[in-house]
């Protein structure tokens, strides 16, 4: 046993141990660069083997230490105290390890409050149809391999870092919404391209392709059709298009170019252009916005005033929308308000027509020609525009949106990750980095989330100012600061720091640091946050005032308590010493000469 205790404390086993472990440090480091400090973060740092190793050092450091005992003189009591302050450093950094918490929060100027801290690594959380919920962290090895390999009914097949979404529609949809599938060739560029084009959602009934605009149209009878297989007139004259009153005292039409220049009256009627959207939008605010340039939802806003009544209306191009009117009193004004709009054509346009026995149609216009016609599926058309072709690919009378995420060679955009996915029974699917997706199962439906971790804070941090600071003669930045208003939501305490480079602040045990910032947004700033227990702040304090303090007894203890015995002539030269205590230490002499003639050092 005594010899065993030896050579845990012997420099034969602390030298190896700490060239191992030297060698494991420098490795790291440069291999951080290249696949990334999560992954070394994993794989070394908080991997069993490390800590195993790094258990052995403190092993060897403490078994060093208690060789040495009884700790007399100065050099071995600074001996002892420097071998146990490492061994609790040591303790402390594998707490900070795997016991603290990190993370990064982007703030922005007048963004509102943020509580939420984007911590290391992703997670896979799988619910299944009878509620029951699993939760895992994913790893991407350097490989690409994604570890586990499984996270409760889904089998983690493999994983892509550039995806991208691409929508179809297919069969099967509970109402009618005809869609089609346009496919354009051009021998001459060289190039095949697929578009959908569908009634609904409304983003898919019309698309532009180039100078060309395509879109999908619904005939409600024969008359209707007639006229939207026509070539359309130039009406760029009447851009904003036609009011059409009708009152008690007769019928009248007028152009809302003119209105919105100034008032117009119509009889005892006073009217005038608030507003004009070609494509009338509600925003997230609740307010009306041109959603874009196309008209594709016209509407225009009028203030009608009779007598000392006034009403304000929002009137709309498209028939399915009915006129919002808004007034002060319970009589309103007598009239009927209609809005006709004939958006200009452009120069290239090619529209599929839908007839009201499901039949298609085309309409095709460039700047030489407009031609239209019948259309079945597999057939191609030439609707002027240089050389190409469109194909009606295929024809659904009610589709149903489907969207799927594909893996692609080179990173885009729009590429992100995504995990590739398996049901039990052997279904497959891509799962796109913080999306929610539902999987459909013979058992029932499977809601799988491959996201980014994330930590709810117990207090909110508002970003009021970012200011940065130039060096005087330069543009060369000296120093940027955050200026922070801390919200806790329970105490309803409201506090304001600053933070820069070098200069953190605390707030309920997490500590802010200044990050970085991007020089083209000044509006925004990354922050830095840190939760580590007192206890793991006390033990690695500790640790550093015990070898500071052991190093400097070792070497200058000996020195000072000579000085004291100068200064005071009645301190004692050595210890006083306990009888019991002296036949101890010469037993345990006696012991350590019968077994070696000197004991290793470390």
């Amino acid at each position: 046993m005594v010899k065993f205790l030896r050579f845990l404390g012997s420099i034969k086993l602390a030298v190896p141990v700490l060239l191992t472990i030297a060698v494991i440090l420098v490795w790291a480091t440069f291999h951080e660069s290249a696949v990334g400090s999560p992954t070394i973060q994993r794989e070394v740092y908080k991997s069993v083997w490390f800590g195993a190793l790094m258990f052995l050092l403190s092993v060897n450091l403490s078994a060093s230490a208690l060789l040495r005992y009884p700790w007399r003189g100065a050099r071995k009591i600074g001996f002892a105290l420097t071998h146990f302050g490492l061994v609790v450093l040591i303790a402390g950094s594998a707490a900070v390890i795997h016991v603290s918490t990190e993370g990064m929060m982007t703030v922005r100027i007048g963004g509102g409050a943020n509580n939420m801290i984007r911590v290391e690594g992703d997670l896979l959380e799988v619910a299944t149809a009878d509620g029951a919920v699993q939760q895992a962290e994913v790893f991407i090895q350097p490989d690409g391999t994604p570890v586990p390999s499984q996270v409760g009914d889904l089998k983690i097949l493999g994983y892509s870092p550039n995806t991208i979404k691409t929508v179809s529609f297919m069969a099967g949809g509970p109402v009618a919404n005809p869609a089609v599938q346009l496919q354009f060739t051009s021998d001459r560029m060289g190039q095949t391209v697929d578009r959908w084009l569908a009634a609904a959602p409304a983003a898919y009934s019309a698309v532009e392709m180039g100078p060309a605009e395509l879109e999908i149209l619904q005939a409600k009878d024969d008359a209707q059709l007639e006229k939207l297989l026509q070539a359309p007139a130039d009406n760029a004259s009447q851009l904003l298009g036609t009011l059409k009153l009708t009152t008690p005292k007769g019928n009248q039409s007028i152009d809302v170019t003119q209105v919105s220049e100034q008032s117009v009256r119509a009889g005892d009627l006073d009217i005038r252009v608030l507003n004009t959207w070609n494509d009338f939008r509600i925003n997230s605010e609740q307010q009306p916005v041109n959603g874009s340039d196309q008209p594709r939802n016209p509407a225009v806003q009028l203030a009608i005033t009779q007598g000392e009544q006034t009403e304000e209306w929002f009137v709309f191009a498209r028939d399915e929308f009915e006129p919002i009117r808004t007034t002060a009193t319970e009589s309103p004004i007598d009239l009927k308000l209609d809005y006709a709009f004939s958006p200009p054509v452009s120069v290239d346009g090619f529209r599929v027509i839908v007839g009201p026995d499901s039949q298609l149609f085309y309409a095709a216009r460039s700047s030489k020609s407009f031609k239209s016609g019948a259309w079945t599926v597999g057939e191609s058309v030439n609707p002027g525009w240089a050389d190409f072709q469109i194909k009606l690919a295929s024809f659904i009378p009610q589709a149903t949106l489907q969207r799927q995420v594909v893996p692609v060679e080179a990173a885009g955009e729009d590429a992100f990750p995504a995990l590739h996915v398996a049901t039990a029974d052997g279904a497959d699917q891509w799962l796109s980095w913080g999306d929610p997706t539902e999987i459909s199962t013979p058992v029932g439906e499977v809601f799988a989330a491959y996201s980014p971790r994330s930590l709810e804070l117990p207090f909110a941090v508002n970003l009021s100012d970012f200011i940065v600071e130039r060096n005087e003669g330069s543009e060369s930045v000296a120093m940027w600061t955050s200026q922070l208003k801390l919200q806790s939501p329970d105490s309803n305490e409201v506090v304001e720091r600053n933070v820069w480079m070098n200069n953190p602040t605390w707030f309920h045990g997490w500590k802010l640091a200044q990050a970085s910032w991007n020089p083209g947004d000044l509006q925004q700033s990354t922050l830095q946050l840190k939760r580590e227990p007192g206890w793991i702040t006390a033990l690695t304090w500790t640790g550093s005032v015990l070898v500071v303090g052991g190093i400097a007894t070792m070497f200058y203890g000996g020195t000072v308590l000579k000085k004291l015995r100068r200064l005071i002539p009645t301190l004692p030269k050595s210890p006083t010493v306990n009888p019991a205590a002296t036949a101890v230490a010469e037993s345990a002499a006696a012991i350590v000469t019968d077994s070696s003639s000197e004991l290793p050092v470390s």
